[in-house]
């Protein structure tokens, strides 16, 4: 990284660089999973923001998201949806979508009222009766998709709680609809660390960089309020931890190795460390995983986020 490509501050010594996120965690075009816990949402919008400078982006997950409000979100479902200026109504007894939910209304939620038509008995015609029904969906969206005023698109199927269940396509089919696509594969409570359960993350297998991203605001503080599935993070040591435990760096280390997820970690929530207590983390926990790490801030969701990089 010379200083043509990157931004260094006024310290000679920094290494808080102002890159591309996307070059920084190795984005490429495709499918790219978003595992973990502490700003998977906010990561998604700062890389979305960055890569429509080069093509088009797909965000959408494989577990559950909130639609976003920096671009349109297209949304699969089986009821009727009415959208009006007031908010997004979902009739036939499911929930109503609010403010709270949705920053954008009247042009950020299209329902595909298409429902993807299963045939008749025949296993060989209910086969391509179902590859017709994928097709036309992909079509559907493609239509309603205008790249060029438009880069970016959020997919997914609107529940009643008002967010995105995973869309009804296949991921090998999403990923031919744009040149970027990237998967939320994981949830967290909001928290800013978590144990995985067995079944998760859930990462589509056409995910070619899967970036695995923790919440450094969790140091510190003890375990049973920082980290989703608590439990399990607990019993990955021996003996087992208490829940009042702090979670220390160490001990962040150790059940890295344990999950052994993620081609590459990104730390966000650093503005609550020092530079010099930030940079000391980074080395810390690249070194003992063997794997690129780097880290910033997210929180205001921006497209040229401060990258601190070793």
């Amino acid at each position: 990284m010379t200083k043509q490509q990157g931004q260094i501050d006024d310290n000679p010594q920094s290494k808080l660089i102002r890159i591309p996120l996307s070059e920084a965690l190795g984005i490429k075009k495709g499918v790219n999973a978003i595992i973990g816990s502490g700003g998977k949402s906010s990561l998604l919008k700062s890389l979305s923001l960055e890569l429509s400078q080069k093509g088009s982006v797909l965000l959408t997950t494989s577990t559950h998201i909130l639609p976003f409000s920096h671009c349109e979100n297209i949304c699969f479902s089986d009821e009727n949806v009415s959208i009006s200026d007031e908010n997004i109504s979902i009739l036939n007894k499911n929930a109503l979508i609010s403010n709270e939910n949705v920053s954008s209304l009247n042009k950020n939620i299209l329902t595909l009222k298409e429902k993807i038509l299963l045939p008749g008995k025949d296993i060989h015609s209910e086969e391509e009766a179902l590859e017709n029904s994928k097709t036309l969906l992909q079509s559907k969206v493609l239509s309603l998709w205008d790249k060029s005023q438009n880069p970016i698109l959020c997919l997914g199927t609107l529940e009643t709680t008002g967010k995105l269940s995973p869309f009804p396509l296949p991921f090998s089919a999403i990923e031919q609809m744009a040149d970027f696509v990237l998967v939320e594969a994981d949830g967290s409570k909001r928290l800013p660390g978590k144990a995985h359960g067995r079944n998760e993350p859930e990462i589509p297998k056409e995910s070619q960089r899967t970036v695995l991203v923790f919440g450094a605001s969790a140091l510190h503080k003890p375990i049973s309020e920082v980290i989703h599935r608590v439990e399990i993070f607990q019993n990955f040591f021996t003996p087992s931890l208490t829940p009042d435990t702090l979670l220390t760096k160490e001990l962040l280390l150790q059940a890295f190795r344990k999950e052994k997820l993620g081609d590459c970690l990104f730390v966000n929530q650093l503005d609550c460390l020092t530079k010099k207590e930030a940079e000391e983390l980074l080395l810390f926990l690249q070194n003992g995983l063997g794997k690129m790490v780097c880290g910033g801030s997210l929180k205001e969701g921006s497209a040229h986020p401060e990258v601190l990089l070793l």
